[in-house]
């Protein structure tokens, strides 16, 4: 799955790019309009943070699917391939259930808090809060992925 370019990936790194460019640009402008015309926009501090959350979620998946995610290997390293695969399919198997608990308790989050509205902007909060089910879908789904593959190690099919 690393190596394959997949439309989800693509289309995750769209959106990562975009919405780190606005967040340029949201936040050239209102320092432009702060410091130059005295003014500014109303909303766009709490645009800026709701393209940041995206942004981060986005490559948090990503990060998922490329196995960047952080772990530290100075131990696991030392050990045989076997046990290396052994301990891959527990690090996915981890992964996929941690994911799969922030999933399902985002869900009960957002039907508890979604409808308040974001001050400056007058939305939901859910616009912002529906990128953590969407990010743990994505990271529960990469992880099963990573577990097929670290399974398939551990059988012997392949190397992870």
């Amino acid at each position: 799955m690393k190596g394959e370019r997949n439309w989800v990936a693509r289309s995750l790194e769209l959106l990562m790019q975009v919405s780190l460019g606005a967040i340029l640009a949201m936040i050239f402008l209102l320092v432009v309009l702060r410091y130059i015309f005295h003014t500014t926009i109303i909303g766009g501090n709490e645009a800026t943070q709701v393209a940041f959350v995206f942004a981060s979620i986005f490559a948090a998946a990503l990060a998922l699917r490329n196995d960047e995610h952080i772990a530290v290997r100075f131990f696991t390293e030392k050990l045989s391939r076997e046990k290396q695969n052994v301990i891959a399919v527990v690090r996915w198997l981890l992964l996929m259930s941690i994911n799969g608990v922030l999933l399902v308790y985002s869900i009960v989050w957002i039907r508890q808090t979604g409808s308040f509205l974001m001050p400056a902007l007058g939305l939901g909060q859910w616009v912002a809060q529906i990128s953590v089910p969407v990010g743990c879908g994505l990271g529960f789904v990469y992880s099963a992925s990573g577990c097929v593959s670290a399974i398939s190690a551990v059988l012997g099919r392949k190397r992870v």
